[in-house]
């Protein structure tokens, strides 16, 4: 009995040797692939993830190795995926780009450990949803994606796609900020639960226009509310014509004093110079300096200068709007001085009731000429204009 129990005692060490060595191996396997794989240049992936990935192409070779690895394996929900040798700091890095730059990846946690061994590197990702749930979700997403993209009036013309896709952003998504929901800071949570933070709003835009074909990425920072109030944000830079211009869905959004929605255009292709204003600490300096693009200047809702010579074009300008089904017009003047010296004339002294008058002689719209609603924003230099209906 004895010999018998000696004789499986060397079996089951065998046995585990064959494993452990086994392992060894396939450690050894994989440590050598990556070792020959960092002797090429990294290429970028372009049938996975967003076609226009902003962030990729600011990592160091080891770090877009890595950033590969993760996309390429990511979506299937792994425990954990192999990575080239790096270090902790550039982990972050690579993480921070990978959800920048890929608005799909709304599945995916704020946390991805390092973990190093004789043999190799790999992390750890969290998920903040189960893999059960996420080919369900992942439908939806689709869904609401493909009806945005469906209904769009002109897809060749980049611009009418931007307006057209900010537009469905603001109409469908109410701002909401739940600590620790990640969906809700997420592509998903502005598109299908319709409700999402600053965060939620810009991803989606980015999956928006990702599928639109138009080049874009997010970026972080600090906003700055009329009452001083600071606080971190996200919004992001679109190219279009090899120019980048700023666009921020969250807060072409407010609410109204009476608590109701409204879409405005204030934030849509601006520039450094107006963004200025009420955006700071740029996580990335895109250099907007382009204004051909911009809503007002594109739509002649732009006055560089103001005075009463110029009720008649604002006037046509309300009168167009009223026309195609709008409610209410917002225009931008060129400068402080063009800016208070309409505030002075339309509100001060009234004369926005001449233009009212002028505006019923050009529309078929029935607008009262006596009374109306307005909201100017001094630190944007907009005035925003609604009639009222007889």
């Amino acid at each position: 009995m004895k010999k018998l129990l000696s004789v499986l005692a060397v079996a089951l060490c065998l046995t585990v040797a064959f494993t452990v060595f086994r392992d060894y191996i396939e450690d050894m396997g994989s440590a050598l692939i990556f070792r020959l794989e960092e002797s090429k240049p990294p290429v970028e992936l372009t049938d996975v993830g967003s076609p226009y990935k902003f962030y990729y192409n600011r990592l160091d070779d080891a770090e877009k190795r890595a950033y590969n690895a993760i996309l390429s394996e990511i979506y299937s929900m792994p425990e954990s995926i192999d990575v080239p040798r790096i270090n902790t700091m550039q982990l972050d890095d690579v993480f921070s780009a990978l959800l920048s730059d890929n608005p799909d990846l709304f599945f995916v946690g704020r946390c991805c450990t390092l973990i190093t061994s004789v043999f190799g590197t790999n992390c750890s990702i969290e998920y903040c949803i189960e893999k059960d749930e996420y080919e369900k979700l992942k439908a939806e997403l689709d869904g609401v994606c493909a009806k945005v993209i469906s209904s769009l009036t002109n897809p060749q013309d980049k611009w009418q796609t931007e307006l057209e896709i900010h537009d469905y952003i603001v109409d469908n998504c109410e701002y909401r900020m739940t600590r620790g929901d990640y969906l809700c800071s997420s592509a998903y949570g502005a598109l299908v639960d319709k409700a999402a933070a600053c965060e939620g709003y810009s991803r989606a835009a980015k999956l928006l226009l990702d599928k639109a074909g138009i080049e874009s990425t997010v970026l972080s920072g600090i906003s700055t509310a009329a009452n001083g109030t600071e606080g971190a944000h996200m919004w992001n830079a679109v190219k279009l014509d090899g120019e980048y211009y700023y666009l921020d869905c969250t807060w072409d959004d407010p609410v109204s004093d009476d608590g109701k929605p409204v879409k405005i255009y204030s934030y849509f292709n601006i520039d450094d110079e107006t963004i200025a204003a009420t955006h700071s600490d740029f996580s990335y300096d895109f250099k907007c300096t382009a204004t051909a693009e911009n809503y007002y200047i594109k739509t002649g809702r732009h006055f560089e200068t103001y005075s009463r010579g110029d009720e008649k074009k604002l006037a046509s300008v309300i009168a167009s709007e009223l026309d195609s089904g709008g409610t209410f017009v917002e225009v931008r003047f060129g400068s402080q001085k063009a800016y208070n010296n309409a505030i002075n004339e339309l509100i001060k002294k009234g004369r926005i009731y001449n233009v009212l008058s002028e505006t019923a002689k050009l529309t078929d719209a029935d607008i009262s000429v006596k009374s109306l609603s307005y909201y100017n924003d001094p630190s944007l230099l907009t005035l925003s204009v609604m009639p009222e209906k007889n």
